[in-house]
């Protein structure tokens, strides 16, 4: 039924074009795979939960221009006014600003001074009204309560005795344990886990501790401070207008600049925005002159071989005998080159998870690469199979 006999002895025959024709499509189904696997990853990366409302999230940054300013009577007053405001839910210090790619962290332990092992967390400080402000699930314990605050100079160093932990942060540290309650350390002092919030993503999105976050009921007096202010739902165009007029009247002796938290986000995955563009650009521009390549090389095998078709027209071969004869030709070159390019992005994938830190290619990716691969070589290659079984019997008894 299938020629497989004339068709792998033609192509013994043009091995140096079968044999490019392959290479070309390894070396796709090599480029494409990997750029696939890093495009998905960094697709996984940015639409991961941030556990924040993150769209109706106003940031504010300020910088009191006096030396001697007083920040705790500024951020008292600052923040009666901004929760005061008609369009906004809650508002909330906070010394760094989430996913905006500024934090601080800190490495933290279960035992008083160990050395290693335990986490490494992004820490904010904040108060009570963090949870509120930032649409933030507390799934365990309760919040921090005006007794719980602290407020000190930049130059004091004091250690909050009570902490909210992230989910994550809670289960990398007590594993299968109840956190609530235990004590974390930084040093020698203890301090309790008296709440834990479902999910924070914290500062750096693309940290590999990112989800690991502690929360201190405390402020430090410096010369600059953050505020988060939530706003209800379509309110916060509205309320962005206002905050920095509201500010600056309350108290014109500072600097204050408005942001959103999306565009902070937005920000914050710029760099993988572009790579996932740039690398989807060049899959699909190697995918396209892949199939022109293709298109070419067996265009003009057909119109070096119209004697050949003559004779099988002449002999009775029907139109889809001959069109299915270079249909399977072409499988056979693309198998070639499926199965050389298969090896090949496997041991790429190696080096690039080896050196890069980039995800493990597996089966299911590259199997539908090579699918789509193989596609596309067969619908490269089906045009000029079905002009060359088009040759009528007259034409090609005449090319004899």
């Amino acid at each position: 039924m299938f020629e497989f006999k004339p068709i792998l002895s033609t192509l013994w025959h043009h091995k140096v074009s079968a044999l490019l024709i392959a290479l070309q499509l390894a070396l796709t189904l090599v480029i494409v795979s990997n750029t696939l696997l890093i495009v998905t990853d960094r697709m996984e990366k940015m639409a991961r939960p941030t556990g924040m409302d993150v769209e109706n999230i106003l940031t504010v940054n300020f910088l009191a221009i006096p030396q001697d300013y007083d920040m705790a009577g500024a951020v008292r007053a600052d923040l009666d006014m901004l929760r005061a405001l008609p369009g906004v839910v809650d508002a909330t210090p906070s010394h760094k600003i989430p996913l905006s790619g500024s934090g601080s962290a800190n490495a933290y332990h279960t035992q008083p001074n160990q050395k290693t092992g335990g986490a490494i967390a992004n820490y904010y400080r904040t108060d009570l009204h963090f949870i509120k402000s930032l649409g933030l699930t507390l799934v365990a314990g309760r919040n921090f309560t005006q007794t719980d605050m602290q407020v000190f100079a930049p130059n004091e160093q004091r250690q909050a005795p009570v902490i909210i932990v992230t989910r994550q942060l809670a289960e990398t540290l007590f594993p299968g344990e109840d956190a609530l309650g235990k004590p974390l350390y930084n040093g020698n002092s203890p301090m309790e886990i008296i709440g834990i919030v479902e999910r924070h993503l914290g500062a750096w999105p693309d940290w590999s501790s990112a989800g690991n976050v502690v929360f201190f009921p405390a402020l430090r007096t410096t010369q600059s401070m953050n505020y988060l202010v939530r706003t209800e739902s379509g309110e916060r165009d509205r309320v962005f207008k206002l905050l920095a007029d509201k500010l600056a009247e309350r108290d014109p002796e500072r600097v204050i600049k408005v942001n959103t938290l999306s565009n902070r986000m937005a920000r914050s995955y710029a760099g993988d925005n572009m790579m996932v563009k740039v690398l989807s650009t060049v899959g699909a521009m190697l995918g396209f002159i892949v199939a022109l390549g293709i298109v070419g090389l067996t265009s003009f095998w057909i119109n070096q071989r119209t004697k050949q078709i003559g004779v099988r027209r002449a002999l009775g071969a029907t139109r889809t005998n001959i069109s299915r004869y270079f249909l399977l030709e072409n499988s056979l070159i693309a198998a070639t080159g499926i199965a050389l390019g298969a090896a090949a992005a496997l041991i790429a994938n190696q080096y690039l998870v080896r050196d890069y830190s980039q995800p493990v290619l597996t089966l299911l990716p590259l199997a539908v690469c090579a699918l789509v691969i193989l596609l596309i070589s067969l619908g490269a290659a089906l045009a000029p199979a079905l002009r060359a079984a088009n040759i009528s019997p007259a034409t090609a008894t005449r090319s004899v």
